[in-house]
């Protein structure tokens, strides 16, 4: 009975989220948008999901050792439905497939803005959709490998990239799961991610490339631990730490971690505050040809387009978006925007805007600095390849309450560790606990509203 029961709870949570996604792709098709007049019915629906979301996590993590096919399944329907979506909630995937429009024509992405009259041979419908036409791309070298292998063999449209960060983001959910059976974890516990209406929304309907960023941290934390592991945690069974069976790994699996990681720093920076955690688990080496691979990647890009590491900030070059980004930008902040109140002159010390918006970036990365630092010296005295993987998620959480610029896919990358904050199998139960991971969904309201 108490199994029919489970199964009939999910069962229902997989319906109603699944009627949610259809629900929004209704009103796409009906609207042709996700935003604007049909804002509030987006995030009514989006509610729906979220709440659907909480009851399978609480239910999965009642009886955690069911339900993968139920979960894959229903998890494949739910980014089916977003799929036949065109994006209206961001405009990053028109300059996705611009960049790899031009970079397949011979053109680098950082050497001229969008609007320049340089590129007008190479017009297609996409240029007037792209975001920020007056900069070249802020996006670094290995998310543009991506953008110009889709738009190379697939056609110039949204839904090509879509699919690849679904395809992506679905990668993902396997490492998650082969890296929770390393943890002695239940891969049920994949729901956390897997259903979380964040991811799907912002993977399947946004076509975000932080899909390609995760699954390459996730391959790389998977390469330090995972090719020679055994299924449960060898320092649950004869207490040999995890730093032995990470540097007992195949030399494949050595040389190929250090670099998945270094082209997800190439994709987004933020893959680099693992360094803390991993660097007590790689050799001295695979540090080396971390940072040599990063580095070297990024110099033909530079030597053809320029760094725009110095100069005006007019978006020309490797570093100049980026540099427009770290200077200009500043939305939906966090915890910045108290740092930037407390600085200012009407709440706080008396500075002027611009000096406190500096004073809060320097705030902003000592508190960083100190969390990675604290990390480090933590990470080296666990030998439980759970607490590691929980260690991770630190310096990714902190980055998003201190980072000027949150937007929220930003988040994803932090909920990709959620599942291994849940409770092993060895432990007691705390359903209530995982069911309110679903809370950092909220952030998507703000950015609806």
């Amino acid at each position: 009975m108490t199994r029919f029961r489970s199964s009939w709870v999910l069962l229902l949570a997989a319906a109603t989220s699944l009627f949610a996604y259809l629900a929004m792709l209704g009103l796409h098709l009906h609207h042709g948008t996700l935003t604007h007049a049909v804002t509030p019915q987006t995030i009514g629906w989006y509610l729906l999901a979220a709440a659907a979301y909480v009851v399978g996590v609480w239910r999965v993590a009642r009886h955690p050792d069911r339900w993968l096919v139920w979960i894959w399944g229903a998890a494949i329907l739910f980014r089916l439905a977003l799929l036949f979506t065109t994006p209206t909630l961001s405009d990053d995937v028109y300059r996705y497939l611009w960049d790899g429009h031009v970079a397949n024509h011979g053109v680098s992405p950082y050497a001229l803005p969008i609007e320049a009259p340089e590129l007008d041979y190479l017009e297609i419908p996409i240029r007037k959709l792209a975001n920020h036409t007056w900069m070249a791309s802020p996006y670094l070298p290995a998310a543009q490998w991506l953008f110009a292998g889709v738009t190379r063999f697939l056609p110039v449209e949204p839904f090509s990239m879509q699919a690849a960060m679904v395809v992506l983001d679905l990668l993902s959910a396997l490492l998650i799961m082969a890296l929770l059976r390393l943890a002695a974890m239940p891969t049920s516990l994949v729901i956390v991610y897997l259903w979380n209406p964040l991811v799907v929304v912002e993977t399947a309907h946004g076509a975000h490339v932080d899909a390609w960023m995760i699954f390459l941290t996730l391959l790389a934390v998977w390469l330090t631990f995972g090719p020679s592991q055994a299924p449960h945690l060898a320092a649950q069974r004869n207490r040999r730490s995890v730093l032995d069976r990470s540097r007992g790994a195949s030399v494949g699996a050595q040389l190929a971690a250090p670099l998945s990681l270094a082209l997800a720093t190439l994709t987004k920076l933020l893959p680099g505050l693992l360094l803390p955690v991993l660097f007590w688990r790689w050799r001295w080496w695979q540090l080396l040809l971390y940072g040599a691979a990063t580095v070297g990647l990024l110099i033909p890009d530079g030597v053809r387009a320029g760094w725009g590491l110095i100069g005006p900030l007019d978006g020309r070059g490797l570093f100049a978006a980026l540099r427009i980004y770290g200077d200009q930008w500043n939305y939906n902040s966090g915890l910045f925007r108290w740092l930037e109140l407390a600085f200012a002159s009407e709440t706080g010390l008396g500075l002027q805007p611009d000096d406190a918006n500096s004073w809060a970036k320097r705030m902003a990365a000592l508190l960083l600095l100190a969390t990675l630092l604290y990390v480090w010296i933590r990470s080296r005295r666990e030998h439980d390849l759970r607490a590691l993987l929980r260690l991770m998620a630190i310096p990714m959480a902190a980055y998003l309450l201190l980072t000027p610029t949150v937007h929220p896919w930003y988040a994803l990358v932090v909920l990709a560790f959620t599942p291994f904050l849940a409770p092993a199998k060895t432990n007691p139960p705390r359903s209530g606990a995982s069911s309110c991971r679903g809370s950092i969904s909220a952030s998507r309201w703000s950015f609806l509203i």
